[in-house]
């Protein structure tokens, strides 16, 4: 039995071929940090939404700060992240 798989031979001629170029990497990396910047910005919303409705409630105020101060952070490591890659394909694609 096992010498029979191991003599089966497998074509591999129908094995699609992927091209991956710098425009294809830089355009899927572009759209990830966007949607990380928008969920960022949903998270700014939510926070500011938070410590409106919080009260006065100090507990929930500090909550509703942390929110909005890591979604702060997530916006400027987007940022930050899109520009080094916009760069950096710019660079390997001249």
């Amino acid at each position: 039995m096992f010498r029979l798989f191991a003599q089966t031979k497998i074509q591999v001629d129908n094995v699609p071929q992927v091209s991956l170029t710098t425009d294809t990497v830089g355009d899927a990396l572009s759209a990830t940090f966007i949607a990380i910047g928008a969920l960022s910005i949903l998270f700014l919303l939510i926070g500011g939404v938070r410590y409106m409705l919080s009260a006065g409630d100090q507990s929930q105020v500090t909550q509703a700060k942390n929110t909005i101060m890591y979604a702060l952070i997530g916006i400027v490591v987007s940022l930050s992240a899109f520009a080094i890659v916009q760069l950096v394909v710019g660079a390997l694609s001249s």
